[in-house]
């Protein structure tokens, strides 16, 4: 309720004396809507503070104000110099002006979301502060002046519709009216009692500084709950401040860190949760090895070229087993394919390994970061939380891609034909698996692979989905997607953006699937 009209008119009252004969001395900004008017003269120095942003809208008076040597600018300065004359209220508005020498005069349009500072010459607009609310350009100053007939004859005659009469009572006089019976009484002398009342109270030097839905707030009447009293309109604006830039700024500042690290937090348990649940499963899956021993203690067996599995006996369990095969492969032939697969899956065993440690300790970092939040009850030792740590900086890649992870290999795709050429030619290593859409436009999309592995085709059919999914075969049941390492990938001289020819390649069908990493 600071920019309510009966708070404005009582602020403007006591401002004008202290203001009047003084010289403003510079006006500027260092931070995005909020500006600062500093004046002085017979040993006195008064600054003004004008935050106009959408969430904190509000008039404070610091005591002294240190302006930054960075990040300052200077606005409205014909002012600078001139000798404050009188303060003007603008009735039944919520704006009041300031009347400079040579005919200036500052407009305090203090209207909420569309606060702004205007600075008018003989009622001519020379500059806005916020030069992006339009309908200010059109403002006539001597328009700001409503006078209204808000005698008991207009009241009756409008029938007790008040706001017409009184277009500033804002919801929250709305709500105190309600509260005193005004709409629940039919007599004509009770509502007229109960409105004379509410206007003794508006324009009672008695501030109340409380708390609404953990937002500071200003009241011309007592609320419920807890509050401060004020006498003096300038005391309750820095008041005001103070619990808005201070404790309620502390505690917005602590939710918005807390909520980042508690949806990393959450992040770290799914992925940890994921991984556990694929590593268990490798875990408790029949061992290639051991099935490829099985195939070469069985080497003499004569075996049908077209049969896809063998049924053998298992001296592991010592039970009978089947065996798949790969058609027209000698039984040899398929134990290397296992002996190769079992080295494979060691290696992600390895990978997954190592990857739930690293999340187990980023787990535990983002734990304590939580910890330590919740602990601060400083604005300046929070800020610093929001400050990047170099460190991590360096050892954290950021790349202008869409990522994705998949059984602990990162992967990347292309958002458009320059970034796929950004992707392959210059980010993508040798021994990257690369993949593309077949035959048509799409994006590049590579797995991450610097340890020189066999990437397991599991993985390589997850991101062929998501290759497939972001080419123009999205909509098709099934996708023929080409695979190769990146090293067979090469940008022949004067294709367009985002074409390659290939040396070499494989092809997976796949059905296309934007989720399938997720």
């Amino acid at each position: 309720m600071q920019f309510n009209y009966y708070f404005l008119k009582q602020l403007s009252k006591v401002l004008g004396p202290r203001l009047i004969n003084l010289r403003i001395t510079a006006v500027f900004s260092q931070n995005k809507d909020e500006l600062i008017l500093a004046f002085e003269g017979e040993g006195t120095e008064i600054f003004i503070k004008a935050n106009l942003d959408s969430e904190a809208s509000l008039l404070s008076f610091p005591a002294d104000f240190a302006r930054a040597k960075k990040n300052s600018v200077d606005l409205f300065e014909e002012l600078v110099g001139l000798k404050v004359y009188s303060i003007r209220q603008f009735d039944n508005e919520r704006s009041f002006s300031i009347l400079f020498e040579n005919h200036f005069e500052l407009l305090f349009k203090l209207h909420g979301r569309h606060a702004n500072l205007i600075l008018f010459k003989k009622e001519v607009i020379q500059e806005a502060f916020k030069k992006n609310i339009e309908h200010d350009q059109a403002l006539i100053l001597n328009d700001l002046n409503r006078k209204i007939d808000q005698s008991d004859e207009a009241i009756v005659r409008e029938s007790f519709d008040l706001f017409p009469i009184f277009p500033t009572f804002d919801k929250h006089i709305k709500n105190h009216l309600k509260s005193a019976g005004f709409y629940d009484t039919e007599t004509p002398k009770t509502k007229l009692h109960i409105l004379h009342e509410l206007l003794d109270q508006l324009h009672e030097k008695t501030y109340y500084l409380t708390t609404i839905k953990d937002i500071p707030k200003l009241l011309l009447f007592k609320p419920e709950g807890k509050y401060e009293v004020y006498n003096d309109p300038i005391v309750a604006s820095n008041a005001l401040a103070r619990e808005f830039f201070t404790n309620h700024g502390v505690a917005q500042l602590k939710n918005k860190l807390l909520g980042q690290v508690r949806k990393e937090i959450k992040k770290s348990l799914s992925y940890l949760s994921q991984t556990d649940a694929k590593l268990d499963e490798i875990m408790n899956r029949r061992g290639y090895g051991e099935l490829a021993n099985i195939l070469m203690a069985n080497l003499h067996l004569k075996v049908n070229p077209a049969d896809k599995q063998i049924e053998l006996f298992d001296f592991y369990t010592n039970e009978q087993i089947t065996i798949k095969l790969k058609p027209h492969q000698s039984l040899q032939l398929n134990a290397e394919n296992l002996y190769r697969k079992a080295k494979n899956q060691a290696k992600e065993v390895e990978m997954l390994k190592k990857n739930i440690e690293a999340k187990q300790q980023t787990l535990a970092q983002l734990q304590a970061k939580e910890l330590e939040i919740e602990a601060l009850g400083d604005i300046k030792a929070l800020r610093t939380l929001t400050k990047p740590n170099p460190t991590q900086q360096n050892h954290k890649e950021t790349t202008p891609f869409m990522e994705f992870s998949a059984g602990g290999f990162q992967v990347y795709v292309g958002k458009n034909a320059k970034n796929n050429d950004v992707l392959t030619q210059k980010f993508a290593k040798k021994d990257d698996l690369w993949l593309h859409a077949r035959d048509v436009s799409g994006s590049h999309a590579i797995i991450r692979n610097p340890n020189g592995v066999n990437i397991p085709m599991h993985i390589i059919e997850k991101v062929a989905q998501v290759a497939a999914w972001y080419s123009k075969r999205k909509s098709d049941t099934l996708c023929p997607v080409i695979y190769t390492p990146k090293k067979f990938v090469r940008k022949p001289k004067g294709a367009l953006p985002g074409q390659v020819l290939l040396s070499k390649e494989e092809v997976i069908l796949v059905p296309p699937n934007r989720t399938a990493l997720d």
